[in-house]
């Protein structure tokens, strides 16, 4: 752990420990504002406001310029966006908490765990004493109904590399991030020959050299994302989904983190 610099504390304690501060700081990452416009939108008194505004400038938070207007400084903007991150990923947490704290974490880097609150709109398909695999067959459904797919997978899904086939024979575009043991099995059940025609035109075969602990789909209109449980075992009963533009770019960047690890197929 690096060595803890008291003036940062000091100004991340000053920045969020107080509402007045933290609304005035996020709202005026969204622009410059003047203490009319301020007021009118925090619904605060002005000697409030100004107390407010005077400990933000203190920290260069912000600056106030030649005309009276107060505009957000590098180190204000830098800490309203932390700040934002950190709504956004509790948010997400938060509401499907069990989902989170039961299952491992490792397949998502730090940097796209920091923007998590991308998820914000992502809804949880549940599996049931009587239906164990709907989540699973919630993925292959999504998979067959899009123009261009993108999956992360460390097991095979059965009918996946059909479904591969039927995407490309309809003009439509697959990439595969699968481990060696996946990739080898496909290529047995569906043939090197075809695979190699499609891989050369709208199929993209990639492998990955260690488990990266999810199942992850990401299509022109929706993302959907499984984990590993704790216990190192893969959790067939719960997917998240979303269909919000923030979420499938959330989740096309963490394909291409995967892809960043693995190597392309040569058939």
């Amino acid at each position: 752990m690096k060595d803890n610099n008291p003036d940062v504390d000091k100004a991340l304690r000053l920045a969020v420990c107080s509402d007045q501060r933290k609304d005035i700081l996020l709202l005026m990452n969204e622009g410059m504002k003047s203490l009319h416009e301020l007021r009118d939108e925090l619904k605060l008194s002005p000697p409030a406001i100004i107390h407010a505004l005077r400990e933000l400038q203190k920290s260069h938070f912000i600056r106030r310029d030649s005309k009276r207007n107060y505009l957000v400084t590098p180190i204000g903007r830098s800490a309203a966006r932390k700040v934002i991150d950190f709504q956004g990923a509790m948010a997400v947490l938060m509401k499907n908490e069990a989902f989170w704290s039961e299952h491992d974490m490792d397949g998502i880097p730090d940097h796209l765990f920091d923007t998590i609150g991308s998820l914000r709109d992502a809804g949880l398909i549940a599996g049931t004493p009587t239906d164990v695999f709907k989540a699973l067959r919630h993925f292959v459904d999504l998979f067959r109904d899009s123009k261009v797919v993108r999956m992360v997978s460390p097991f095979y899904i059965q009918d996946i590399g059909q479904l591969a086939l039927q995407q490309f024979a309809r003009q439509q575009h697959v990439e595969l991030v699968l481990t060696d043991e996946v990739s080898r099995h496909l290529i047995d059940e569906i043939g090197r020959e075809p695979l190699s025609k499609a891989c050369s035109e709208r199929l993209a075969l990639y492998e990955i050299r260690e488990n990266p602990k999810l199942v992850l789909v990401v299509a022109d209109a929706f993302m959907a994302l499984a984990l590993h449980r704790l216990d190192g075992t893969f959790d067939y009963s719960y997917a998240l989904t979303s269909q919000n533009k923030d979420a499938i770019a959330w989740g096309q960047e963490l394909f291409e983190y995967h892809v960043a690890s693995s190597h392309s197929v040569v058939l």
